[in-house]
């Protein structure tokens, strides 16, 4: 399972790790990675857009960037 979402030009994501992940969660991710398929490329109100599908463990923090951080 992963989580899909669309980007425009110059929007970001950042994917960040917790300060609390185990010992368990850092062996699944050195194990399995992060995954960043790009599932399509349209053009949507005059730009780009991508549709990107990640997959990582849970441990994974996903942000856009144009998001406030939770802390």
């Amino acid at each position: 399972m992963g989580l899909t979402l669309t980007r425009r030009e110059g929007e970001e994501l950042e994917l960040t790790f917790s300060e609390h992940m185990s010992v368990a969660e850092l062996e699944e991710l050195l194990r399995d990675g992060i995954t960043i398929a790009v599932r399509r490329i349209h053009e949507q109100h005059g730009s780009l857009q991508a549709k990107l599908h990640i997959t990582a463990p849970r441990s994974v923090n996903i942000r856009r960037t144009e998001l406030p951080a939770h802390d």
